[in-house]
């Protein structure tokens, strides 16, 4: 008898549970839904992302062509050095995923911005800040990211 309350409260916790699971969908880099998107800045927003993880620098930006606004995933705070602010223009390349109705987002690998070229991510789309700040410090890579290359 037992063994059957005790089946039955597994079987309740797990029908109740996975819906809440089901809701919270992971996403991911793609490389194979990789866009450049060049716009402007609408808001800087600086917020958890991911469970037990430093707050992630996000950027709402507006595209010049369709003004489609895209709430773009840069790095986390620690790892990104450099101050962006409204009205400014940036070029991004990225991985685009949708959530809800026509909410655009975009992963970012590559940001241009004012003449340089800061890569956040690998060509496959591995963070460039893996390892987290203890490792980052090892390598000589600082804070983080700093100054990018100039094109």
């Amino acid at each position: 008898m037992k063994r059957i309350v005790i089946i039955t409260f597994c079987l309740i916790s797990l029908e109740i549970g996975l819906p809440a699971i089901r809701q919270e969908k992971q996403h991911f880099y793609n490389v194979d839904k990789e866009i450049k998107v060049e716009g402007t800045i609408e808001k800087i927003i600086m917020e958890p992302r991911y469970k037990d993880t430093a707050p992630f620098l996000i950027v709402a930006l507006k595209e010049k062509k369709t003004q489609h606004l895209y709430q773009v995933e840069v790095s986390p705070v620690w790892f990104f050095d450099y101050d962006f602010h409204q009205g400014e223009s940036l070029v991004i390349t990225g991985s685009l995923y949708q959530t809800g109705e026509n909410r655009f987002n975009l992963i970012a690998r590559e940001i241009q911005f004012k003449g340089e070229l800061f890569t956040l991510r690998d060509k496959h789309g591995f963070p460039n800040w893996r390892g987290g700040k203890s490792l980052q410090k090892k390598r000589g890579k600082g804070k983080g990211r700093g100054k990018g290359i100039r094109f």
